[in-house]
C-alpha cells in the first residue's frame, strides 16, 4: 500500500505543477486577450476578432513602444509624464513600486543590488539578503555611523524587511539576485530547487572587514 502512495504521489509531482503553471498562463493569457481585444474594438467596434488575437496586438503594441524608447522625443515625453505622475499622491507611489518590480524580474535585477550575507553581530546565524544600497539617503555616510541597505527577502512569499547595518556585518556572495530570489522563494528545499550558497571561507565583504562566526 505504501508503495502504492509513493506511486500517487510522484504522479502529484509531475501534474500539479504542470496544471498550476498551465492554469496561471490561461488566466492571465485571457485577461490579456480581452484587453487587447477591447482595444482593437475601441477603432473598430464591428471587427471579429479570433481567439487570442488581443495578446498578439499587446505584444506587438509593447514592441513598438520599446523601439520608441529609442527615440529622444519619446525620451523627453515619458520624463515629463514620470514627472507629472510624481505630483500626485498615492499614483506615485503604485507607479515607482509597480516600476521598480519591473526592472528586478524583468533583466535588470543585478543592478538593483549585490546578493549578501548578513551577520547579526552576537549570533552564529547568516541571513540571505540583497544590497540594495550602499549609500541610503538620510544615512550617515561616515565611519562608525556609516549604515548599508539590506533587503531580507521572505520564504513562500513575496515581501521581507529592509534593515540599515553595518557594512562591516555584510559579506557579498557569488550569486546573482535572480539566484537570491529563488532561494528564499523555495526556501533552500528541493534538490533542483535553487543554487548552493558558496562556503563561508568564500565569501568577500567589498564594503568592510570580514566578519567572523
Amino acid at each position: 500500500m505504501k508503495r502504492q502512495i509513493r506511486i500517487f504521489l510522484a504522479g502529484l509531482l509531475v501534474v500539479v505543477p504542470l496544471a498550476v503553471a498551465a492554469y496561471v498562463v490561461w488566466v492571465v493569457g485571457s485577461g490579456l486577450d480581452g484587453l487587447g481585444n477591447q482595444a482593437v474594438r475601441a477603432v473598430w467596434p464591428d471587427a471579429e476578432l479570433p481567439p487570442g488575437l488581443g495578446v498578439l496586438v499587446l505584444i506587438v503594441a509593447i514592441y513598438i513602444i520599446g523601439l520608441l524608447t529609442h527615440l529622444w522625443v519619446f525620451q523627453w515625453a515619458f520624463r515629463l509624464l514620470e514627472g507629472l505622475i510624481a505630483r500626485v499622491p498615492g499614483v506615485k507611489v503604485i507607479y515607482e513600486s509597480v516600476r521598480d518590480l519591473m526592472k528586478l524580474f524583468g533583466g535588470d535585477a543585478e543592478k538593483m543590488g549585490k546578493v549578501v550575507r548578513y551577520h547579526p553581530p552576537g549570533t552564529d546565524i547568516d541571513l540571505l539578503g540583497i544590497m540594495t544600497n550602499e549609500n541610503p539617503a538620510g544615512i550617515a555616510e561616515s565611519a562608525p555611523d556609516r549604515r548599508v541597505a539590506v533587503y531580507l527577502p521572505y520564504a513562500y512569499m513575496f515581501g521581507g524587511p529592509t534593515i540599515y547595518v553595518s557594512p562591516e556585518h555584510v559579506h557579498e556572495v557569488g550569486l546573482s539576485v535572480e539566484q537570491a530570489l529563488k532561494i528564499a522563494a523555495t526556501a533552500h528545499v528541493g534538490a533542483n530547487a535553487a543554487t548552493p550558497l558558496p562556503p563561508a571561507d568564500s565569501q568577500q565583504d567589498s564594503t568592510g572587514p570580514k566578519a567572523t562566526s
